[in-house]
């Protein structure tokens, strides 16, 4: 809404500021007077910029032209300013010819056409730059955000996962296993490693391979498996096509550790966690169902920043193509979701 606020204003006020210094200049060449037929022209003018340009705003935002390299956007751009500029000049005629100022011998000049073309393809360049220059600065604060949020999402999975307590547990759980069942005490030593190799050596690209998320998932809940014994069940239901999509990094994990310290952990009987996914029309969807229940929209025991941080991490990530909600299923399942679009990009 801001940003929206914001471009109309610079939109409306930048080519307000063009109509007005036509009308000023146009007014010094004709020794201080300007007819209103021309001030109404110069007006117009003005206005088929502003429709024209917004225009192209459009079709830049669908084509997503800002996401091209260098090499691919300019070549894009120029053509796309000579088209306009051309347009700007041929969509003049018809109220210039409306308000008597049509001179067919001068309006078809081809030398007349070219000046006016250039000076208007000047105008629209200096306007892309400065639109470019904004999406590129934005998009590159965007990183620098995505960064920052990056690290404090390791150092509070590294906070969660590598406390004492935490620790203490899983070593706890595995030394109960070596003489009474050594291969299996052998598999959670592996599945301990994963979850911590995992948040020491998350990438900071923004995504991972599904597969592999799930992976640290399952190699999550089996080491949990061991602490909780019958008291944790795990089920999954993954959809084939799920395997196409790339994941923020260690985010599923957190979810599925947020239902079960502030869920089935809290339960005397214990629970169950789901993990169902569902892609449809190019959408991922994930949810993560887990016996509890919330109280006014928040579970019993805070759920400290972990929430907060894949808001924030989807936002920064896909904007608002990408949704996050957790409410009560019913009185005894707490369903987490997210969607996210597909993207291939690693």
């Amino acid at each position: 809404m801001v940003k929206r606020r914001l471009y109309w204003t610079l939109q409306i006020g930048g080519w307000l500021v063009y109509g007005i210094v036509q009308i000023v200049s146009s007014s010094i060449l004709q020794s201080g007077t300007v007819s209103p037929r021309r001030v109404v022209f110069l007006a117009y003018e003005a206005l088929i910029f502003l429709l024209l340009t917004h225009c192209f705003r459009l079709f830049v935002k669908q084509r997503k032209w800002i996401n091209l390299n260098m090499q691919r956007l300019i070549p894009r751009v120029l053509a796309s300013i000579g088209l306009l500029a051309l347009a700007v000049y041929f969509f003049r005629m018809p109220v210039s010819f409306l308000l008597g100022l049509f001179d067919k011998n001068v309006a078809l000049d081809p030398s007349r056409i070219l000046g006016l073309t250039s000076v208007y393809a000047m105008i629209l360049f200096l306007w892309s730059v400065l639109y470019f220059t904004y999406h590129y600065f934005d998009q590159y604060n965007k990183a620098l955000k995505y960064e920052a949020s990056m690290v404090q999402i390791e150092l509070n999975n590294l906070k969660s996962q590598l406390n004492p307590h935490f620790i203490f547990n899983a070593l706890n759980s595995i030394r109960a296993l070596v003489d009474e069942n050594p291969l299996k005490s052998k598999q959670a030593i592996n599945q301990l490693s994963n979850i911590l190799r995992s948040s020491l050596a998350s990438e900071k690209k923004g995504l991972t391979k599904f597969d592999d998320e799930l992976k640290i998932v399952k190699d999550y809940l089996g080491l949990e498996s061991i602490r909780f014994e019958e008291r944790l069940k795990t089920e999954f239901d993954i959809h084939p096509e799920s395997h196409d999509f790339f994941v923020p990094p260690l985010m599923i994990q957190t979810l599925v550790e947020n239902g079960i310290k502030h869920g089935i952990s809290k339960l005397t009987a214990g629970g169950i966690i789901q993990l169902k996914t569902i892609v449809d029309r190019g959408r991922l969807k994930v949810q993560i169902r887990n016996s509890g229940h919330l109280v006014n929209g928040v579970k019993r025991n805070k759920t400290g920043i972990g929430l907060k941080n894949t808001v924030q991490r989807l936002k920064l990530l896909y904007g608002d193509e990408a949704a996050f909600r957790i409410v009560n299923e019913n009185d005894n399942f707490v369903l987490t979701e997210i969607v996210i679009p597909q993207n291939k990009k690693v």
